[in-house]
């Protein structure tokens, strides 16, 4: 076994060649380093801003550094480099506003660059004895010696009394402030930490649902995204990111436990003035911090909650197994059609059955047995058969849909389509569906209505202009 841990330096090369593209690094490696970190520690290291706000205040800033970039074009910037996340804020206070805030990779990076100024360590005069005193009691926890745990619980029980004895006695002998300054720092620098990683959760969830909005080819291609998101996602239900997040949030909301921890945050404060300024306004805003991280993880949520609805109740996997039967019954009526209306004998013209972008049985060299005209085309007889589509009314949000419909009758069938605020083609299907189950006049006019496609474009689609006369039943709708 090498040094490091049985890896390969193939394998040890191919993790560092990952350390090397995350945004963190890259961040580090930036040319502006310098100008980025000083403008995001100013702006955006308490939490999240206002983009019109944030604009203002780095332009401000560039032109006292005599530098001519525009604020616009730096949050564009850091957007696309993974810096900065840059959304539409959806919450009552800042509704429909562009909102700004880091990224848990450049926070990582800042957290790097404070303690690089501060010139951070841990090494102090009683560093060892904590460590040593902190090693003991947890070799003591995982230990299953009976006699050297009684003695640790004796020892620590006359030194209680101890304590116990001289604080009645009047006589309290003054603290060890070395120690006490070392152990306060090093809470410090643990809480600045902990800030950033509180978000982690946020980030591996985040990573769950990347690629869902990605295009998709194929039933398999679905299949296999779909099986990685819930793969991802147990992950994040399973690491310690979500168990942080959890006990930070049931802290946060205890307002017997947060005003304790307030009250030791000032009596540290007060009883060691000499403590670092920046750790003891981390110390100071330890709970507004973390409420921000808090904040950070909802957004992500919200924002994976609505890639997850795009990918599943959308029609994504019906939709490309519909493209798939079309293609199958096109090409074999093609096929039937010109087995009946083509003779076999060759001319030198050959009719391509399809692009070459799309797998076929390749080119015919035909030749036309009747020259005299082809009768008119004759138009195709039947209703559109929708109970195929069925399997849809689970894979929208059927009942919102239903109430909707309920609580506007009557309503016709492309006034429903039109009161959707994002119309899929699943909307659309399963709301014709369930206007064909209505009494309606056999020969309705056909509306064209308008929808959204999963690549972003709108389209078009004819339907009868059926009319919702009856209640949405829950059975229909469920």
């Amino acid at each position: 076994m090498d040094d490091h841990g049985g890896l390969s330096a193939a394998d040890l090369l191919d993790l560092n060649r990952d350390l090397q593209s995350s945004p963190t690094v890259r961040l580090l490696a930036a040319t502006n380093l310098g100008l980025y970190s000083t403008l995001m520690d100013r702006h955006l290291s308490g939490g999240v801003m206002a983009e019109t706000e944030l604009v203002v205040r780095l332009e401000r800033d560039l032109h006292d550094l005599d530098d001519d970039q525009s604020g616009l074009a730096l949050i564009k910037t850091w957007a696309s480099q993974g810096w900065l996340h840059r959304v539409v804020e959806t919450r009552a206070e800042r509704l429909d506003q562009n909102v700004c805030y880091l990224t848990q990779d450049a926070r990582r990076a800042l957290d790097f660059l404070r303690g690089m100024r501060r010139q951070d360590t841990i090494a102090t005069g009683g560093s060892i004895n904590g460590i040593a005193g902190r090693l003991k009691q947890v070799a003591i926890r995982v230990g299953n010696d009976p006699a050297r745990i009684r003695k640790s619980i004796e020892a620590e029980i006359a030194s209680l009394h101890q304590e116990l004895d001289e604080l009645d006695a009047g006589d309290r002998p003054a603290p060890d402030v070395t120690d006490a300054y070392d152990e306060a720092r090093a809470i410090a620098l643990q809480m600045e930490r902990l800030i950033t990683d509180i978000g982690q959760y946020g980030t591996m969830i985040e990573q769950a649902t990347a690629a869902l909005d990605e295009p998709i080819d194929s039933n398999v291609t679905y299949r296999d995204r779909q099986r990685r998101m819930y793969a991802d996602y147990q992950a994040a239900w399973d690491s310690q990111g979500r168990d942080s997040h959890r006990a930070f949030l049931r802290m946060i909301n205890d307002p017997d436990q947060r005003a304790e921890f307030e009250a030791d945050v000032a009596a540290v404060a007060d009883a060691l003035p000499h403590l670092d300024p920046a750790l003891r306004t981390v110390m100071a805003g330890f709970f507004e911090l973390v409420g921000h991280q808090i904040d950070e993880v909802e957004r992500i949520q919200q924002r994976c909650a609505q890639r997850v609805k795009r990918f599943t109740a959308f029609g994504t996997l019906e939709q490309s197994r519909g493209v798939a039967r079309q293609l199958n019954e096109a090409i074999g009526a093609a096929r039937t059609l010109l087995k009946t209306s083509l003779i076999d004998s060759r001319i030198d013209l050959e009719l391509p059955l399809a692009r070459h972008a799309i797998s076929s049985v390749g080119a015919l060299s035909f030749k036309i047995g009747d020259l005299s005209n082809p009768k008119p085309a004759a138009a195709a007889e039947g209703d559109v058969d929708l109970s195929s589509f069925a399997a849809l009314t689970t894979q929208v949000d059927a009942p919102a849909m239903a109430e909707m419909i309920n609580s506007a009758l009557p309503v016709s069938l492309p006034q429903a389509v039109a009161k959707l605020d994002n119309a899929y083609l699943g909307h659309v299907i399963v709301l014709w569906s369930w206007a064909l189950k209505q009494p309606n006049d056999a020969a309705a006019k056909s509306t064209t209505v308008r929808f959204r496609s999963l690549d972003g474009r709108d389209r078009e689609i004819a339907v009868p202009d059926l009319a919702f006369t009856e209640p949405i039943t829950a059975g229909v709708a469920q």
